[in-house]
């Protein structure tokens, strides 16, 4: 259906030959509340999942960057969210190092009374950890090359693993906000 729908945006500008217009403009009433780091990040795992399924289909790899991208922006964005969730301040100050905004939510949250030394948590953060030392400075699967033109390797993606592991940092920390907050609620 997709396919179809892209065939006749193609065919109706070469009939046409319009003038393209702004494409993109402000939206007073978007989908996602002003502000809302929880629901850009919902969005952005919808995103993943959305790829994801597509990957499924085109085993080509050229969907293996693009998949990546969303993936470290998703699990990014969901990290945080739940920092600022819980603390009340942005974590954007920390940049795109996965593994230091990790770092942060388990602080702001040790910095409350959590104990977050447990075996789950081990993993949430060396799947973390790994993905941080394979792409350091988040460009890795945005650019063909580093800054200095350096190209980067090939990169290839157990799909089923990466499906996991995103479910699982996320799922990690929407529990890690939720548990604050219904800790924080009168009972």
């Amino acid at each position: 259906m997709s396919q179809d729908r892209r065939d006749q945006l193609v065919e109706d500008i070469v009939d046409a030959q319009p003038e393209l217009r702004a494409f993109v403009r402000h939206q007073p009433l978007d989908l996602i509340p002003l502000g809302s780091w929880d629901m850009l990040s919902y969005s952005f795992q919808r995103g993943f999942e959305a790829l994801w399924d597509s990957a499924q289909v085109d085993r080509s790899g050229l969907l293996l960057r693009p998949l990546l991208l969303l993936w470290r922006q998703s699990v990014e964005l969901a990290i945080k969210a739940a920092v600022l969730e819980i603390s009340g301040e942005s974590a954007s100050d920390l940049g795109h190092d996965l593994s230091k905004l990790f770092a942060k939510l388990l602080a702001v949250r040790a910095d409350l009374g959590c104990v977050d030394d447990d075996e789950y948590t081990d993993r949430i953060r060396a799947m973390i950890a790994l993905v941080q030392a394979f792409d350091p400075f988040a460009d890795r699967f945005r650019y063909p090359t580093a800054k200095k033109g350096r190209p980067y390797e090939g990169v290839t993606v157990d799909l089923d693993e990466l499906f996991q592991a995103h479910w699982s940092i996320v799922t990690w920390c929407e529990g890690a906000a939720i548990e604050i907050k219904e800790g924080r609620s009168p009972a």
